[in-house]
């Protein structure tokens, strides 16, 4: 019996001494307003690419440039294409704008509910 004793006390240890796992956060619900030179920019759709932590996140904009969506917080590239029944309003996005780019990022934090973006 203290034999059973001993190798549970022994696989104890080895267990509390392995890697430290972390559980990935939570989604955040954000809003916010896209925009271009200040204009609202709407009816499109904006789509976060993960670069850390998360998944993609296409999230339709409304027709004034306002959107909500939920988000892992994590470092995201982004781009905006044309929304589904909107194809003339992708017009008002600058063409740098329309492909994904890894230079061009936003973070999301935990606790975070705002994210403005600017296609400046």
């Amino acid at each position: 019996m203290s034999r059973w004793i001993a190798v549970l006390a022994g696989l104890a240890l080895l267990i509390g001494c392995g890697p430290k796992v972390e559980m990935n956060q939570g989604p955040v619900s954000v809003s916010g307003k896209l925009t271009a030179s200040g204009a609202a920019v709407g009816d499109v759709l904006l789509t976060l690419q993960p670069l850390d932590t998360g998944h993609v996140v296409p999230i339709s904009v409304g027709a004034d440039g306002s959107f909500r969506g939920e988000v892992i917080p994590g470092k995201y590239a982004y781009y905006v294409t044309a929304n589904e029944g909107k194809p003339g309003a992708i017009d008002k996005v600058p063409a740098d704008f329309r492909q994904a780019s890894m230079t061009r990022t936003v973070t999301v934090s935990a606790g975070q509910s705002t994210l403005d973006i600017a296609l400046d």
